[in-house]
């Protein structure tokens, strides 16, 4: 059957679409597969191959098959501005820290510009984590190929019975990468947020009559041989499963070091410190997508 390929009008295809080593600044996003280099959109390429086999060894039929279909996905740009006058600071207790005289651009301290660029980077990666969550939370309800199961408030008391119901409706696929009969690269994970972790946490402690060295240290424990992953932004009565590969973070640059910037303005006697990025979050395929909504 040979190679069929399903495209659509945009192509930005890339020699090095996946770049999976780079470090992110939040920590579930550094399991997710990250897509490099998009100023606007990109076509991801989803392989799939599939083999007829035969038993005559002089046939060659050519029935297997292999096809690409392109996934569109796409960034927006986000931004941030922050003005800081020298006055301000002069003003204050704080301006004994200030040694220099008015031309000049000293508007903050040592300690409190690095609290600041530290401080504003950390905010940055707590509103990446907001977008990863709604716009997969988005894309997952309108797909019909993720496997949706019907959701009631989650609680101690339910969680493990509504993981379990999840488990239960997970596809062959998913399930032949959890017992090792598929590349276990794409093992299937639970992704939960804040408040579902510590429903499952507690459930999990109740479940035990001594209290094993994890539970009291905290961590969490994989569940039906599958890890357990903190998604801290997730809705409180949302969760799904998916091979952590298979989500999808894409972004222009994300070893600009211009990502947070700073310049004097002597006329305002003022810093101005700003911050752009481009960010998006999608999946390859729905169909390995379990989602508890």
């Amino acid at each position: 059957m040979g190679i069929s390929v399903a495209s659509i009008p945009w192509h930005n295809l890339q020699p090095n679409l996946f770049i999976d080593t780079m470090v992110k600044s939040a920590g579930v996003l550094n399991r997710f597969r990250l897509i490099d280099g998009v100023k606007s959109k990109v076509n991801v390429p989803v392989f799939g191959a599939a083999l007829t086999f035969g038993n005559d060894l002089c046939v060659f039929d050519g029935a297997s098959s292999a096809s690409i279909n392109d996934k569109e996905m796409t960034v927006e740009t986000y931004k941030w501005s922050f003005l800081n006058c020298k006055d301000v600071l002069e003003s204050t207790y704080r301006s004994v820290l200030l040694k220099k005289g008015q031309h000049n651009p000293e508007t903050m301290d040592g300690e409190f510009k690095d609290w600041v660029f530290s401080y504003f980077a950390k905010l940055s990666a707590q509103e990446s984590l907001s977008l990863a969550a709604s716009e997969l939370a988005t894309e997952m309800a309108a797909d019909a190929d993720v496997i949706d199961v019907t959701a009631v408030p989650l609680t101690p008391s339910n969680i493990l019975d509504k993981m379990e119901d999840a488990y239960q409706a997970m596809s062959e696929a998913m399930l032949s990468g959890v017992y090792g009969d598929a590349d276990r690269q794409y093992r299937p994970a639970f992704f939960l947020g804040t408040a579902a972790v510590q429903h499952y946490q507690i459930a999990m402690a109740n479940l035990y009559t001594t209290t094993p060295e994890g539970v009291a240290n905290g961590n969490i424990p994989t569940y039906y041989g599958m890890e357990v992953i903190h998604f801290p932004s997730l809705a409180a009565n949302t969760f799904f499963i998916s091979a952590p590969e298979n989500i999808v973070m894409i972004t222009d640059d994300y070893n600009d070091v211009r990502a947070i910037d700073m310049k004097y303005e002597s006329e305002l006697s003022s810093d101005k410190i700003w911050g752009q990025f481009k960010l998006g979050f999608s999946y390859l395929k729905g169909s390995e997508i379990v989602y508890y909504n």
